[in-house]
């Protein structure tokens, strides 16, 4: 009689966090050349999914799991040798001690059957094998535990620096949703608007923006957008929004796809020095990802992990008018790479 099996595994992150560990399964008629798959197994009658997926990393790779966090849940239905199987999985993400060696590692089945463990890297794409049950979209938003504010910062900051070139590369194209909304956001600020932009990266909004008829005052944290926009002819600086002068009389803000890089608190201060930058009736955009919580992602543009913090609606309403602004709309639509959504804000002071 088929079944729908309860699973609890695992996503485990090397120390590098460039790749997780996973076992590599033998070929079948749908995977010729096999697959992989996360590390754990069935829950058992009696235990939690959390007690499940400790004591199948215990058993089979002989291995204590630290820091687990529940990601969430996944329904993984699939074709094996022609049959069918269905699972509801638990995803954690934790960390294996010890970790498996980069070479010669094995697990240990329950029926006695040894498969190696492999690391997958974080950069799908590279990837030749499928990975099940599907979980791309939570490996790119993995918590890193030990981790403190200031490090995040540091590191994100440093990912996007040390790859200005791949970013600049990779969202040379504007995306049509971005382009209706600049369209609006010009239309709306009329002709000659003075325009602070905040996280300017390549220079590509700014552009648009100025194609518009707007006069856009670039600024980026990331010191090497800041030399690249200078060396282009741009005038640019180097503008941390949580601390540096925003300057002020702006008719707008612009803000895409970077306040996702700050904390919740972090958030509420700059849209608070935000709309002191702007004049009455300015305006501001900007764009987060849906979702809750933070987390680490590789995916996109830069091979680097950057954090993320992720916003659901009724919360980002309650930050945005606290801070003053009138919220005139939140779009939510789907992200163009990853199985994710985005929460697209326009706002008025």
């Amino acid at each position: 009689m088929s079944v729908i099996k309860v699973k609890a595994m695992v996503i485990a992150p090397n120390d590098a966090f460039t790749a997780h560990a996973v076992s590599l399964l033998p070929p079948t008629a749908e995977n010729p050349g096999g697959y992989h798959r996360l590390i754990g197994g069935s829950v058992e009658f009696g235990e939690t999914h959390r007690e499940a997926v400790e004591r199948e990393v215990r058993e089979e790779l002989g291995a204590d799991l630290i820091d687990a966090v529940l990601l969430g849940t996944v329904e993984n239905i699939f074709e094996i040798n022609g049959e069918t199987g269905h699972e509801i999985v638990f995803v954690y993400s934790g960390r294996l001690d010890p970790q498996p060696p980069a070479d010669g590692a094995q697990l240990t089945e329950a029926d006695g059957a040894v498969y190696p463990v492999v690391w997958r890297s974080f950069d799908d794409v590279s990837e030749q094998l499928p990975l099940f049950p599907d979980v791309v979209s939570l490996v790119h938003r993995l918590p890193r535990p030990g981790v403190d504010r200031g490090e995040q910062k540091q590191s994100t900051v440093a990912a996007y620096d040390s790859d200005v070139a791949g970013y600049s590369g990779g969202t040379r194209q504007l995306p049509e949703h971005v382009r209706r909304v600049a369209e609006l956001f010009a239309r709306d600020l009329g002709p000659d608007a003075r325009v602070l932009e905040i996280g300017s990266a390549s220079g590509r909004d700014a552009a648009f923006l100025e194609s518009l008829g707007g006069r856009v005052d670039r600024t980026d944290i990331t010191p090497g957008f800041v030399d690249a926009l200078r060396a282009a002819g741009h005038d640019a600086r180097v503008v941390d929004p949580l601390t540096d002068d925003l300057g002020h009389g702006y008719d707008g803000v612009w803000a895409n796809a970077v306040l996702l890089h700050l904390n919740r608190p972090e958030m509420a201060v700059v849209l608070h020095r935000l709309r002191s930058a702007v004049r009455p009736g300015g305006r501001l955009y900007c764009s987060v990802k849906e979702g809750d919580g933070d987390g680490w992602s590789r995916h996109g543009n830069v091979v680097g992990a950057r954090h993320f913090t992720f916003w659901r609606e009724p919360h980002l309403r309650e930050v945005l008018s606290a801070a003053g602004w009138k919220v005139e709309s939140i779009e939510t639509r789907p992200g163009s790479k990853l199985d994710e959504t985005w929460l697209f804000v326009v706002a008025t002071r």
